[in-house]
Formats: structure tokens, sequence, C-alpha cells
């Protein structure tokens, strides 16, 4: 970035900052999340203190979704109301930060933060509408599934200018090269790829 990053009209969007990925206990553990929350808290107090809004994902799966094993992929993880479902003690959630819930259904994978409601059942579009969003800027867990999902919706859209923090973003490399196919795909998409130092320093 060679000018300074503007943050009005922008959304702070954390995708999945939840114990069961961030946590060694977690049903789905991705990894250390030490170094991400760092950064992704950076970003968050910045970006607050700027004017923009700040919005984070979860997965709330119910007990018998069809996104976990044997009908779907994955093992238990962020069942509604349970601990595995918290955010992770580490992350900064500032007042008047907007939650949006996803993979509430049965049938429902959840991998698209897009697909999320508030408890007031308010759609994340509503949300970015509402706040008249232009630009988001996305980090979290994992890099190569839900924040790619929420990435790609975003450019499809053709509403937003969209951000990968990548320095603030974690992923699941089951086979090598995992995580650079997935920027790669969203780089092609229409994804800016950079930094929370870029963002911030605009430089």
């Amino acid at each position: 970035m060679s000018v300074r990053f503007n943050f009005k009209d922008c959304a702070i969007f954390g995708v999945d900052l939840q114990n069961c990925f961030g946590h060694s206990q977690g049903g789905l553990y991705v990894g250390s999340p030490k170094k991400i929350l760092k950064q992704g808290n950076k970003l968050v107090s910045h970006a607050k203190r700027a004017g923009s809004l700040i919005i984070f994902s979860a997965d709330w799966h119910p007990p018998d979704s069809d996104h976990f094993q044997p009908i779907g992929p994955w093992p238990p993880h962020g069942i509604a109301y349970t601990w595995d479902a918290e955010f992770l003690s580490g992350l900064n959630i500032s007042p008047g930060s907007i939650i949006l819930y996803k993979g509430t259904e049965k049938t429902q994978h959840g991998y698209d933060p897009f697909e999320g409601k508030t408890k007031n059942n308010k759609t994340t579009r509503e949300v970015l509408d509402k706040n008249k969003v232009t630009k988001i800027v996305f980090w979290g867990i994992a890099t190569n599934y839900c924040v790619k999902a929420g990435v790609l919706t975003a450019c499809k859209l053709e509403k937003y200018k969209v951000y990968l923090a990548l320095d603030a973003c974690l992923a699941i490399n089951t086979n090598p090269g995992d995580e650079q196919k997935a920027i790669d795909e969203m780089k092609k998409a229409g994804a800016i790829i950079t930094s929370v130092k870029e963002i911030i320093n605009g430089k």
C-alpha cells in the first residue's frame, strides 16, 4: 500500500476465532493463535479508534449437525452454548462489536460468514448495509476455509473493496500448499492481500 488506509466505512471482520480452532483442547484444533491474535487485536484496536465497524463470526452448530462425521467431513466442534464455541480468551472483543452466528441449522455447513446472523436475526448483508460499509478487512481461522469463503463472497458481490490481513490468519495445511492455493484464489477473485502493518501504517 502506498497511501494511508482509510478506515471510514470499513468493517474489520474476524472469522471464527474460537476455542474449537485455536485452543489445543478444541474440537478441531488448527494451531496456536498467539501470533494472529496479537496482529488481529492490534488491527481491531486501531480500527475501532478510527471508527470502523468490528465484526466477528462464530461457528454455532447443533450437536447433530450434518457438518460432522460421519455425514460431513469434520469432527464435532463449535457446538452452540459449549466452551468449544466460545471465543478465544485472548481475543479483543470491543464494546459494540457485532457477532454473527453461522452453521446454526442441522443441514448448514456454515463455512461462509455471509451466511451468519446476529441474535436479532440480522444477516451479514443487512449489518454491512446498515453501517454503509464499502471496505472489508478479513482475518481469522482458517485461511483456506471460512476466511476464504467470506472473502470470495464479498468479492463476488462487487459492493466492497476486499482485503485479507494475511499475517492475522491461520490455515489448515492438510496438504502442502493448501494455504497458498487459497491465497491465489482470493487474489484472483479481486481481494487485496496485505498485512496488519501495511493497513495501519499505509506502507
